[in-house]
């Protein structure tokens, strides 16, 4: 007889990361890492575009780290993520818990629906949606597709990480926390700076309020159409499994946000880069990259820039990585033409200058 208790005693236990654009989800998943003890954590990194820059950003010591690139794991690559954690769960050691950081495009409601599928039911225990909140940024956000991304990033949470409250006075962060308890009465609410919470306590939650599968028609589609494509980085990478023939990515999608992507491996002046981020277009959401410029002390620099907030931050966590440029920007439909960035960036690449 098949003792059903048991097998769900022995299920590994599922955290779902998400945040919109910049909120600091990397942040908080770096912070579980290096502060991790004896857990054995899997963390699984989705990053929609050409290029996966999260999979550098991430550290990695003993974990298992998966990634699916190309897509949104709510929209585009569903099947793969279904797919990539039946191949996990096969491991001979399964992880103890398995994190996944969604996309800041992403509903995650519709992953906690795939997660949650019958398929992965005797396997995984999803009790844990933690949502981000830029503190510093929540009440300013115009756009009505953002703003409802937002929302429904928050609705979906039983526990809300309210980040970056450095960065704002009582005041606002008393408004910003009437506005979150207003979509999300019921969810756990922690405040941070850099998401500095104890990993006990972010794994150890005994009471959170349940999580419930939202209703297909409830999902939210804000994404940019975009290629699928999948590959490995450098350290213990747990391939994802594509879906051969899969028509997902082809369906057509609000055009809420426009990505972009630049690579380069020869180095960018250092003068020249600082002078264009200083000057950057204004409909550029966020952007994140390493940055190989002619500084042979410093060779390689983390390039974050979210909103107005920008930081260039020598890269000291992985000696590996080749010596390139590999840059993702997201923004509003059309900033790409607009900005004539790729013309800029070229005119930063030492040798490159027209």
């Amino acid at each position: 007889m098949i003792d059903v208790a048991k097998i769900k005693e022995g299920r590994v236990k599922v955290t779902i990361l998400s945040g919109f654009l910049g909120a600091g989800k990397t942040t908080l998943l770096n912070h579980i890492i290096r502060q991790n003890q004896d857990r054995r954590i899997a963390v699984l990194v989705n990053d929609f575009g050409e290029i996966n820059i999260d999979n550098d950003l991430i550290e990695s010591r003993e974990e298992y780290k998966l990634n699916l690139t190309g897509g949104c794991i709510c929209c585009t690559i569903q099947k793969d993520l279904l797919s990539s954690v039946i191949n996990l769960m096969k491991q001979e050691e399964k992880p103890e818990y398995l994190i996944v950081e969604c996309s800041g495009a992403a509903d995650p409601s519709q992953v906690l629906n795939t997660l949650s599928s019958p398929f992965l039911k005797f396997h995984l225990n999803v009790d844990g949606l933690f949502t981000v909140v830029d503190a510093g940024r929540l009440i300013d956000i115009e756009s009505k597709e953002h703003k409802s991304l937002v929302k429904r990033q928050i609705e979906a949470a039983n526990l809300l990480i309210l980040n970056k409250i450095d960065c704002i006075n009582t005041g606002t962060l008393e408004k910003v926390k009437r506005f979150v308890r207003k979509i999300s009465p019921g969810a756990v609410m922690l405040e941070s700076i850099r998401c500095r919470i104890p990993v006990n306590l972010i794994l150890g939650f005994k009471d959170l309020p349940e999580l419930k599968a939202a209703p297909p028609n409830q999902s939210l589609d804000v994404h940019m159409p975009g290629a699928r494509q999948h590959g490995s980085g450098p350290v213990k990478i747990l391939p994802a499994v594509p879906v051969s023939g899969s028509s997902e990515a082809d369906k057509p999608h609000d055009q809420v946000f426009e990505s972009w992507s630049f690579t380069s491996g020869r180095p960018m002046g250092k003068k020249k880069f600082k002078e264009l981020v200083e000057h950057i277009c204004p409909d550029i959401i966020r952007a994140k990259g390493i940055v190989y410029w002619d500084d042979p002390d410093d060779p390689l620099v983390l390039f974050n820039l979210v909103g107005q907030w920008i930081d260039l931050e020598i890269y000291f966590q992985k000696k590996d990585l080749p010596l390139e440029t590999r840059l993702v920007f997201i923004g509003n439909p059309g900033w790409k033409k607009q900005s004539n960035i790729e013309q800029q960036l070229i005119e930063c690449v030492i040798g490159k200058s027209n």
